[in-house]
């Protein structure tokens, strides 16, 4: 444990930041160079700040707390506002079924709360509700499974799967955290889901685009849903046929909150 002088604790200020690690650092015991090493953060990654003093911040990632030199630190949006980030909801003539929001899904336990938003960027929501309409004119709805995904909850899957086929790498490609991906599929006017290839997060052969054994229907399924979105901008990945990205992907990597 680090004990401070009285002055030196007069001086700490109390803070309650989100920040993003420039480059890779050195998580210390104490504010300064003279406490030891407890660890190292790359770069890209999100902390919690809640003290500063002299320079230095003290930091809480993975359940580990640490002080770290605030020249490798830049502030980062606090929530989805800041962010850039818009909701969209049901009124927008969606289904919504976050499956991360619940137990149904791969990691079998909720990775985010239970009332948390569809978040994407502008422009990805505007693409989306092109699709929609699109989808609308056939008699069916987009469910949408997910869509914005927090850094810290990317990590979480990539340490439980570690296969880029299906997870991304959270520092290289990850574009859900970046607001810009969604993970959706069709509903006919009575909510039931079409019959697709398989359901979601199905890490197999059979979710992908070249599986040759679907049945009819469930092909004709997928190939409606890939042209409506791919005419309303978006691209495809070959592992996944739930799974869009935003033709436009410049935008920056988030850690906010998903409400």
């Amino acid at each position: 444990m680090v004990s401070y002088t009285t002055a030196e604790a007069t001086t700490i200020q109390k803070i309650d930041k989100t920040l993003q690690v420039t480059a890779k650092m050195n998580v210390r015991k104490g504010a300064g160079v003279k406490y030891p090493k407890i660890g190292q953060i790359d770069q890209g990654i999100f902390v919690k700040a809640t003290e500063f003093y002299k320079g230095w911040y003290k930091i809480s990632y993975n359940d580990k707390i640490g002080w770290s030199p605030g020249k490798y630190l830049e502030s980062a949006p606090a929530n989805y506002k800041e962010a850039g980030l818009i909701e969209l909801t049901e009124k927008d003539g969606f289904v919504i079924d976050l499956r991360y929001a619940t137990k149904k899904n791969f990691m079998e336990y909720r990775l985010y709360p239970k009332k948390a938003k569809a978040l994407m960027t502008k422009s990805t929501a505007k693409k989306l509700k092109k699709a929609n309409k699109l989808a609308n004119k056939k008699g069916y709805k987009i469910k949408i499974w997910d869509a914005y995904r927090p850094m810290r909850v990317q990590w979480e899957m990539w340490y439980k799967i570690q296969d880029h086929m299906y997870v991304a790498y959270p520092l290289e490609d990850s574009k859900h955290s970046k607001g810009v991906s969604v993970d959706v599929t069709l509903v006919d006017h009575k909510g039931k889901e079409l019959k697709m290839p398989t359901k979601f997060d199905s890490f197999s052969e059979k979710a992908g685009r070249s599986y040759l054994k679907n049945s009819k229907k469930a092909q004709q399924n997928m190939d409606f849903l890939t042209m409506i979105m791919l005419e309303a901008g978006f691209t495809s990945i070959t592992s996944e046929w739930w799974h869009y990205n935003d033709t436009n992907v410049d935008f920056p990597t988030l850690d906010v909150p998903v409400k």
